[in-house]
């Protein structure tokens, strides 16, 4: 067990905050404040299309062949699959495939782009 920081300073290094997120949120306030504020976002969100009768999808986040935008795809290779894989740009492409009659999709999600 390690000390936890101390309560004036908290956790100054950037880099250690978002690696030890627990201890950040548990330390500082402001993280968490952040994270219940983003929790409550995402929840109206969802209520809204929810409430209009859309449908929540879920698509992939690692795709065998590169597309959806112009920027430049960043790599991973799945261990398991033994497969090279990117992380997707764009979720439109995944999103149009599963359309077929389900006329109102939304999906929250996370696209990798690597626009430098």
């Amino acid at each position: 067990m390690l000390a936890l920081p101390e309560k004036f300073h908290g956790l100054a290094d950037v880099e250690l905050r978002y690696r030890q997120r627990y201890v950040d949120l548990f330390s500082n306030l402001e993280s968490r404040a952040v994270f219940v504020k983003r929790a409550k976002a995402l929840k109206a969100i969802r209520r809204f299309f929810d409430e209009r009768e859309y449908l929540e999808v879920e698509t992939p986040m690692m795709q065998q062949v590169a597309g959806g935008a112009a920027a430049r795809p960043f790599r991973t290779h799945h261990n398991a699959l033994d497969l090279d894989l990117f992380l997707r740009i764009a979720p439109s492409l995944s999103q149009a495939a599963c359309g077929g009659r389900v006329d109102r999709v939304y999906e929250i999600n996370r696209n990798f782009r690597n626009e430098a």
